[in-house]
């Protein structure tokens, strides 16, 4: 026989079973809600229908070649290459080869020019819907701020060398990472996930060269809580 003590006990237990089981698919629904949600880059950029090609006529290597003259003018505007470096001269190689194949590379480069107005409004959009999202993104740091115990902000970008060798990727393809606690970056050139709540928030920072700075936009801001070395 049950003491009245047992018995007690018992309905109390299964009372607090009743409780748990019913308020299980709650407190899973809140866990889940808080996973954060996994990005590729690609999910940064606003869908839009992309641009005609402006140039039908060049062929591919043409096309990378101008491409090259560009991006080589830029990084001289941006001041991360001198116009009587190695580098530059490239640049003034290719254009003399565009001109005794008959072009006028004048013409093509205030087209691409033109395009590049167009696509800026692209560029610098951001996707609405992420602001406030808990999420995850891997990508490269840069840091911006170091302390003695490891780096507290840097931009996060989406393949290795950009923003160093090469123009600055477009706003947004470019995240700039707050820490609340220091982390420690061993190998600049190795990946890293970032997990943190992402933000439709643009900043405009300065980023150090060897020989100057640069200031770089980005499109989004992360508060990250956890960054973490890159696994497949």
């Amino acid at each position: 026989m049950y003491s009245r003590a047992q018995t007690a006990i018992g309905l109390f237990m299964r009372f607090v079973l009743i409780i748990v089981l019913a308020l299980m698919p709650a407190m899973i629904s809140a866990k889940a809600a808080e996973s954060p949600r996994s990005l590729e880059w690609e999910n940064l950029m606003p869908e839009i229908a992309p641009l005609p090609d402006p140039f039908p006529e060049l062929t591919p290597d043409e096309k990378l070649e101008l491409q090259t003259i560009i991006s080589i003018r830029r990084q001289a505007e941006l001041g991360m290459t001198s116009k009587v470096s190695a580098t530059y001269e490239l640049s003034v190689e290719l254009e003399h080869k565009f001109r005794q194949a008959g072009y006028n590379i004048d013409q093509l480069l205030a087209k691409a020019l033109e395009l590049k107005d167009k696509s800026k409004e692209f560029d610098e959009a951001v996707v609405d819907k992420l602001d406030g999202q808990l999420i995850k993104i891997p990508g490269y740091a840069l840091p911006l701020e170091f302390v003695e115990t490891g780096v507290t902000d840097f931009l996060l970008v989406p393949y290795l060398g950009a923003c160093i060798h090469t123009p600055p990727p477009p706003p947004n393809q470019m995240v700039f990472v707050r820490l609340t606690k220091a982390y420690k970056i061993d190998d600049v050139y190795a990946p890293v996930f970032i997990t943190g709540r992402i933000r439709t928030q643009g900043t405009t920072r300065s980023l150090s060269y060897v020989d100057g700075q640069a200031k770089i936009s980005t499109g989004y801001t992360i508060d990250a809580i956890l960054v973490k070395p890159y696994v497949e």
